[in-house]
């Protein structure tokens, strides 16, 4: 064997054991992956957490090679934790432009709500066009955007709170006049909740969709995984599994 042959040889060695020894980018890392209670996409008050962001976030595993350690928060605690860089990632958010300084979203969208006023039984014309919003006491979730000009107007008497099931007693008990939320999810909650006789839609739709993203916190170091989780959810749009799993929860 000529010098020439035996070097080339051993530097072709050398390149694949350093190939070898070299761990996945992301395969051995933990993601922050952060949960807020918000049925059907997310339950989170028992042991096991479940619902259509956890689905496809398991999903989301099989198809990248990642490893996702859920974390559970209300809703403005993981906003926060997202912006600081304690939180990873994030789903069921919609997109706006105060929310883009800290979070860089991945599309498409993987879900779509629509936006709903709920009010007591029997007072669905207590609202019947957005102009009525400013003689109630609307509850809302803190932080949360649904469409405009509805989340700007500070002529409407709003009642923060942490999460949307607190609404559901709040109006029931008047403590408010109605609230907003978004369907599939309110549907859910109050059916589940036990509210089915007690409130119904108002009248009022303001006819607003919001998709919803996954979110990558600008400061993780697994920013670089967007394009990938895009790609992933887009396939999973075209191979049916994301209709499989929102129908599993309808």
């Amino acid at each position: 064997m000529t010098r020439s042959i035996y070097r080339a040889l051993s530097i072709l060695s050398l390149l694949l054991c350093s190939l070898l020894l070299q761990k996945p980018v992301i395969a051995n890392e933990i993601i922050r992956y952060g949960f807020s209670h918000w049925p059907p996409y997310g339950m989170t008050e028992q042991p096991q957490i479940y619902g259509i962001n956890y689905d496809i976030g398991l999903e989301l595993e099989k198809r990248l090679g990642i490893s996702l350690q859920p974390r559970v928060c209300p809703f403005k605690r993981c906003l926060l934790e997202l912006e600081s860089g304690a939180l990873d990632l994030f789903s069921g958010i919609a997109m706006n432009a105060e929310r883009e300084k800290y979070l860089a979203y991945s599309t498409p969208s993987y879900s779509t709500v629509s936006v709903v006023f709920y009010v007591r039984k029997g007072e669905s014309d207590i609202l019947k066009s957005y102009d009525d919003l400013y003689k109630l006491r609307v509850g809302h979730v803190f932080e949360s955007h649904y469409f405009d000009p509805f989340n700007t107007d500070t002529a409407i008497q709003k009642v923060d709170v942490a999460k949307e099931q607190r609404l559901l007693p709040m109006l029931s008990s008047n403590r408010i006049d109605t609230y907003v939320g978004t369907d599939p999810n309110a549907s859910y909650e109050v059916l589940t909740k036990g509210f089915k006789s007690k409130l119904e839609k108002a009248t009022y739709s303001p006819n607003v969709e919001v998709p919803l993203y996954f979110a990558v916190s600008r400061k993780s170091k697994h920013l670089t995984l967007l394009s990938k989780i895009g790609q992933a959810i887009q396939d999973m749009h075209d191979d049916g599994t994301m209709a499989r799993i929102h129908d599993k929860y309808q």
